[in-house]
């Protein structure tokens, strides 16, 4: 595979930001940067195109928020932000005018961040992945490049799967057979998305609603919970019960990126498992692991609930500590554009009543009773 090109456009003029790609780049496999400081939009335009055209299917554009900051050396700003950027952008490739579209990501220092784009919902839409250079990009720039040349990938496979008129459920790498219940919702409104909106739609709505929601797929943390594994206490155990589970691994667009699993094909795994396997929901932790150990011949150890008093019976995370939960422990939380094939997500009674990451949550009317009864209880 060549390697995947993506030109920065940043106003910022010390070392930085070369100091930031330079860790990218470093810590990734098969990426390169090229750095560029904004100029006019009219040639601004032009130049992102003759890059995509010169590194065609190979090539992503990163973009800061804020391009109109710094003056050039001749003490002249651009009058425009990322945003406006990417939207004329987007415009082109929906109009056939950029051909094949590439990934657009977004980065920015923190305090902007907060202050604008957060506000600026109309932008979300715009960029395939944001993130913060003092966040992300520092603390785990691995990962970040994993998922920046998967976006890239995962262009390039779509282009190709359209031009080869491939449905939705093989672009997926889904059976016929599994085209059914909630499963159906998603491919009818993928196969839509596929005949009659731009590529990066497409993307849109494979990451946002479907990969990075848990629902038809989960990730590694919440198969670890369901699966009652306390992944940090045995860490090599986990790793050989991974490969058990490599049927049922999503190598679908942008997996490069974000490992998940289809959970359908997890349950079906652990239905082989004997002739009276027991459901997983209706079992404890303690009872998954054991069954897990004594059929593998492994060395799991089962994680512990979040209180003593809590049920070990986990199907989610708490959205506020990451931890395995029951949903009978658990309060509902506005789920915003939530779609059928996605999970339910709660946050533990513990957490809310001691507020934590507060920000990150805000529990559905349906639940809100509820929790008034355990603060008075805890006021009593």
């Amino acid at each position: 595979m060549p390697d995947i090109k993506y030109l920065c456009i940043d106003d910022q003029k010390d070392r930085t930001v070369d100091d930031l790609l330079g860790g990218v780049s470093n810590k990734g496999r098969s990426i390169v940067f090229e750095r560029r400081t904004p100029v006019e939009i009219g040639h601004q335009i032009p130049q992102i195109i003759s890059e995509a055209t010169a590194n065609r299917n190979a090539f992503g554009l990163l973009l800061d928020l804020r391009l109109d900051t710094e003056a050039d050396s001749n003490g002249d700003k651009v009058p425009y932000r990322g945003p406006t950027l990417a939207q004329e952008l987007r415009t082109r490739m929906a109009e056939g005018e950029i051909v094949p579209a590439f990934p657009i990501v977004l980065w920015t220092i923190d305090e902007n961040f907060l202050k604008s784009f957060c506000k600026d919902e109309t932008s979300h839409d715009l960029f395939d992945a944001v993130y913060v250079k003092d966040g992300l990009i520092t603390q785990q720039p691995e990962a970040v490049a994993n998922e920046m040349i998967s976006l890239a990938v995962g262009y390039r496979v779509l282009n190709e799967s359209k031009q080869k008129k491939l449905s939705a459920d093989k672009i997926l790498g889904l059976e016929a057979d599994d085209n059914v219940g909630v499963h159906a919702a998603f491919l009818d409104e993928l196969a839509d998305v596929l005949d009659h909106r731009p590529d990066h739609q497409v993307v849109q709505l494979l990451l946002k609603q479907l990969i990075q929601v848990p629902g038809l797929l989960v990730d590694e943390v919440l198969v670890a919970a369901r699966l009652g594994v306390d992944v940090n206490a045995c860490q090599s155990a986990w790793e050989q019960l991974k490969k058990q589970l490599d049927q049922a691994y999503y190598r679908g667009p942008f997996h490069e990126g974000w490992g998940r699993w289809w959970w359908f094909r997890v349950e079906d795994w652990w239905a082989t498992l004997s002739e009276k396997q027991p459901n997983l929901r209706r079992i404890s932790a303690e009872e998954r692991v054991q069954l897990l150990n004594n059929r593998l011949g492994l060395d799991l150890v089962a994680a512990s609930p979040i209180c003593e008093t809590y049920s070990s019976k986990y199907y989610t995370l708490c959205v506020a500590t990451g931890q395995p939960l029951d949903p009978v422990d658990g309060l509902r939380v506005v789920q915003r554009d939530r779609k059928s094939w996605h999970d339910t997500q709660y946050v533990s009674v513990h957490a809310a009543l001691n507020r934590i990451e507060k920000k990150a949550w805000r529990i559905d009317p349906i639940d809100r009773e509820r929790f008034d009864r355990f603060k008075e209880d805890l006021e009593v």
